[in-house]
């Protein structure tokens, strides 16, 4: 008795789904995080992958707004592109290539066929994750009058 070879099924089908919803296709740099086992701290020596990454939201029935929260989406990215990534999950970050918009992923699991990965994201709103220059503006902590460009101390 033969195996059906659901691998050989899946792929193309995966392939396929990805061109013909191209505008929900996003080109993306995924990113995994390394720390210290002792520490947490997160080392500089991330592990990166140019991935597309079809992204979808949540049906309104999966949202229970404790592990799956409005606005959370949905990634599904080819295993084959995540080749050299092991085991994705929390602290990993996927960044849009166009907008560099930043999703972080929440949780992922991989399909029982490990023809692609499927994660939860969350996009991550208002944070400047570009470069080391500094920022051009800063809190004021003093009273309500306007801040100028440097902190302003009461001293």
């Amino acid at each position: 008795m033969s195996t059906i070879g659901l691998q050989k099924i899946i792929g193309p089908q995966l392939d396929l789904a990805f061109e013909l919803v191209g505008e929900l296709v996003r080109d993306c740099v995924f990113y995994k995080t390394e720390s210290s086992v002792r520490t947490g701290l997160l080392s500089m020596g991330a592990r990166t992958a140019p991935v597309s990454a079809l992204v979808v939201d949540y049906h309104s029935q999966d949202i229970d707004g404790s592990a799956v929260l409005l606005g959370d989406e949905k990634c599904f990215i080819r295993s084959r592109e995540m080749a050299g990534i092991t085991l994705p999950g929390p602290g990993d970050y996927l960044t849009e290539a166009n907008s560099s918009l930043r999703r972080d992923v929440v949780a992922a699991r991989q399909d029982p066929t490990g023809s692609f990965w499927v994660l939860q994201v969350r996009r991550v709103a208002g944070e400047d994750w570009g470069d080391f220059t500094p920022a051009k503006q800063t809190e004021d902590w003093g009273s309500l009058a306007a801040a100028s460009l440097s902190d302003d101390w009461q001293t």
